[in-house]
Formats: structure tokens, C-alpha cells, sequence
């Protein structure tokens, strides 16, 4: 987009087309910004709603991760200013990529309290979004598949390479955060074990592939009924864990000599650098004719089939352990080993605080909640006839045994329920990635191509 404008943005603006004036946010509110170079090109940060925070800091936060990105697909830019337009709010999270620029909505929180040290988690999270936007200024607003060349406005558009682009994404918003230097080894470990409990804790995992969640991400993702926990799964995260696989199976089977990096760069040369649309079987055709390997094999089972991955497998290769275990509770989300003992007992659905009770949100297949007849919706008020919450339903849980029959008093709708539930033990879908300190040298060779020096925390 062309322009003739003063300091202060005001001016003519001129596009070339309908896409590209669509492809350019325009915000008008009261903000602070500053500005930032990376890789040699203007970049600027505007932060519109209430917030306290250091912005220089995010900035210069913000520039080694963009810097690690133009770096990885290589100079020049293809762009030559970009702006993140941010609006900080009370609670909400998600981004939109545009060619030049991101607009981001995100939890005030999430900044740093000014003088704030290290990189608390949740800042971690503002990042994420940050790189996972800026990424697509190649892959999606330029590398894209053909069925959306050019995006046709007033009709859907169908792709089942939608984990190509959203899901490898996914993968290397975190990875790259590691390799700019903004985050250790043990903060990226950790934030992919809070992806693997996501989705190891989402039986819709073995029922939808990704290639169908990908085609119908229309009706499911976007407009998700009651069960999809169920009978779908997300190709941002099952797409971010294939990517995971497929750079650890190529490094491992090529002995370092190709990894998703190589694939990646080719994809944008091939592709994204020369405006042509990405065939739907594009993708797997590169890696393999890069890595020079027989991939049918593995995009059939992780990409049309609905089996686990191989993780565990994969992950042992380059010394780290992949651990499961069960639920320590509703804010347990991953990423970390399991502090205390004793068998934890769960319903088998996930909860959400509603008029001092816990209203169901997904009731999973097999579990006490579901054998029981609940559904989502249903309100659950009270265990063995004794008021639970979001505060005491872990201390609640705690207090009867596995195959206990349990009363559950619950209002479905306006009507007063009594069932019988019968306590399950928490299934072990919960994740932590650990570093293997006694393996030999070819297996650390492997880490530190992947991950860098393992340096204890």
C-alpha cells in the first residue's frame, strides 16, 4: 500500500486492488506505541486499552523475535515497515495476520508489570500470539494453498491443508521464541507439554484426522455443538504436534542432514516468494523430495488417520522423555511434573463456574459424568448431597474411592436431577517433557541441532 502521510499517520493512502486495501488495518483510539528495528526494517508496537507495562521491554522482545523470523526465511523482509496493533482488555485472546501487519486482542495481564524480571508465563502467552502472527506474514498471507488463490469472498473456501499452515505455525511460534533467545529450553519444553495435554485430553483426537478438520473447519472449529470434544480436534494443535513429529523424524531419519526447516524454506521459495498457491498435495511432495525419504507412510497415519503419534518414540531420540500422568485438577494444565501422591479421582467432564456451581462444559466419552447420563449444560450443585464449586470440588473428589457410587445432585434446566456416579480414576492425559541427562553423544548431537545447549536451569 502506498502513502503520503505525516508523523502522525495522517495523509493519502492508495491500494492496489480491493485484497489489499481489505489487507491493511486501519485504528483509530487513544494508544502508546514505539517503534523498533529488526533486521533493519521500522517496526512498530501501538497498544490501544488499559494496560501498565514496559513497553520498550516487549519491544525489544519483540524485535529478536521478528529478527529470528526474517533470519529464518531469509533477507529482505517482504515488507518494508510492519505494525502489531494491540488492544489490551479485561479477558480475550486471538490475532488476525494481514501482510504487513497483525492485529492482536489479548489479556492486560499478560504484559509485564514494569521491572517485572525473567518471562512469567503469561507473558510467554503474549509472545506466542505475537510470533504465531508474525510467522504468517509468509506462511499464509503469502505461502498459501491454490484453493485460496485468489480467496473468493463470498463463498467458503476449502483446503484440507489448513494444519499445514495454522498447525506448523503453532509449532514454530514457540520453537523460534527458543531460538531468538527470548525463552530457554526448559520454557519451551514446558509450553509443549501444555500442547500435548491439550490434546491428549480431547478424545475427538482418535474419531476426526486432521485433513477432515482442516475441510471442515467451517462447521466444527468455527461452530463447534456440545460434544465436539468428542468427535473433533483442532488442526492449530494436533497440526502443531504432527509438525513436532515430522521435523523429528526427518532429522533423525536423515541424520541431521534435513530437518522441517529445510522443508519450510523450500515451501516458501517454491511458492509463497512467487505468488503460486500450494497444491493440495504440495506439501508432502516437497518434504519428501527435500528429505529425499518415503513420507506416504507417515502423513497416512498422522494426517489421514487418527491414531496417537509416536511421540514418545520420536521424542527419546534427542533425550527427552515424554511423561504422562493424571490430572492434578481443573487448572492443571500440563507442561510440568506432578507435585504430591495419591490416586486422583475425576468426573470425566470439564467445568466452568456458573451461579456458585460447576456447569458441565464437555462431557468426555467413557467417563463417570457421561455413564451417568450427564451432558453438557447440566449443572452440577452438589456430591453426595454436599454443596462443590470450583473451590472445593478437587478437596471433594478426594474424599471417596475409585468405583465408589457417588450421588450427583444437578439442574438440568429448571429441573432437579439425582444421579448415581461412579468414580473412574483420572485417565494419565496429562504431559511433561523432561531432559535425559545420561544418553550418549549422538543423542545429544540431535538435541542441540534441535533445541541448542541444554543449559540446567
Amino acid at each position: 500500500m502506498l502513502f503520503r502521510s505525516d508523523e502522525r499517520g495522517f495523509g493519502a493512502y492508495t491500494a492496489a486492488d480491493y485484497d489489499e486495501l481489505l489487507d491493511h488495518p486501519v485504528e483509530i483510539s487513544d494508544f502508546e506505541s514505539v517503534e523498533f528495528i529488526a533486521c533493519g526494517v521500522p517496526h512498530h508496537l501501538v497498544v490501544a486499552g488499559r494496560f501498565e507495562s514496559d513497553l520498550e521491554r516487549v519491544a525489544a522482545d519483540l524485535a529478536q523475535i521478528c529478527a529470528a523470523q526474517i533470519e529464518f526465511f531469509g533477507r529482505p523482509a517482504p515488507f518494508d515497515r510492519y505494525w502489531f496493533l494491540c488492544l489490551a482488555v479485561g479477558e480475550g485472546y486471538g490475532g488476525l495476520e494481514h501482510r504487513a501487519s497483525t492485529s492482536l486482542i489479548f489479556d492486560r495481564d499478560e504484559l509485564p508489570k514494569p521491572g517485572e524480571p525473567g518471562q512469567p508465563r503469561d507473558y510467554q502467552r503474549f509472545l506466542a500470539l505475537a510470533s504465531h502472527e508474525y510467522f504468517h506474514t509468509w506462511h499464509v498471507k503469502r505461502t498459501r494453498p491454490a484453493a485460496f488463490m485468489p480467496y473468493r469472498l463470498d463463498r467458503r473456501n476449502h483446503t484440507r491443508l489448513l494444519w499445514v499452515f495454522e498447525g506448523i505455525t503453532s509449532y514454530y511460534q514457540d520453537l523460534l521464541l527458543l531460538r531468538s533467545g527470548v525463552i530457554g529450553v526448559t520454557a519451551l519444553l514446558q509450553r509443549f507439554g501444555e500442547l500435548l495435554t491439550r490434546v491428549y485430553r480431547l478424545p475427538g483426537r482418535l474419531k476426526q484426522s486432521l485433513a477432515e478438520s482442516s475441510f471442515d473447519a467451517w462447521d466444527i472449529l468455527y461452530r463447534p455443538e456440545p460434544n465436539h470434544a468428542n468427535t473433533s480436534i483442532s488442526y492449530y494443535t494436533k497440526g502443531a504436534l504432527v509438525a513436532l513429529a515430522l521435523d523429528l523424524t526427518l532429522r533423525s531419519e536423515t541424520r541431521g542432514r534435513t530437518s522441517l526447516d529445510d522443508v519450510m524454506r523450500a515451501l516458501w521459495q517454491r511458492y509463497g516468494a512467487r505468488g503460486i498457491g500450494v497444491p493440495e498435495d504440495g506439501f508432502e511432495k516437497l518434504a519428501a523430495e527435500i528429505s529425499g525419504l518415503d513420507l506416504a507412510a507417515f502423513f497416512d497415519a498422522t494426517v489421514r488417520g487418527t491414531g496417537d503419534l509416536p511421540l514418545a518414540e520420536l521424542l527419546a531420540r534427542f533425550g527427552v522423555a515424554l511423561e504422562m500422568r493424571a490430572s492434578a485438577g481443573a487448572d492443571d494444565v500440563g507442561g510440568t511434573q506432578r507435585t504430591g501422591h495419591g490416586e486422583v479421582l475425576a468426573l470425566g467432564a470439564s467445568t466452568r463456574a456458573r451461579d456458585g456451581a460447576l456447569e458441565l462444559v464437555n462431557v468426555l466419552d467413557g467417563g463417570a459424568a457421561q455413564r451417568a447420563g450427564l451432558n453438557p449444560g447440566d449443572v452440577l450443585v452438589a456430591l453426595d448431597r454436599l454443596r462443590v464449586n470450583e473451590r472445593n470440588l478437587r478437596r471433594r473428589l478426594a474424599r471417596f474411592e475409585t468405583g465408589e457410587r457417588v450421588t450427583a445432585t444437578v439442574f438440568r434446566g429448571d429441573e432437579l436431577l439425582e444421579v448415581g456416579l461412579v468414580l473412574k480414576p483420572a485417565p494419565l492425559d496429562t504431559c511433561c517433557l523432561v531432559v535425559q541427562e545420561k544418553v550418549d553423544a549422538d543423542t545429544v548431537r540431535r538435541r542441540e541441532a534441535w533445541l541448542g545447549q541444554v543449559v540446567a536451569p
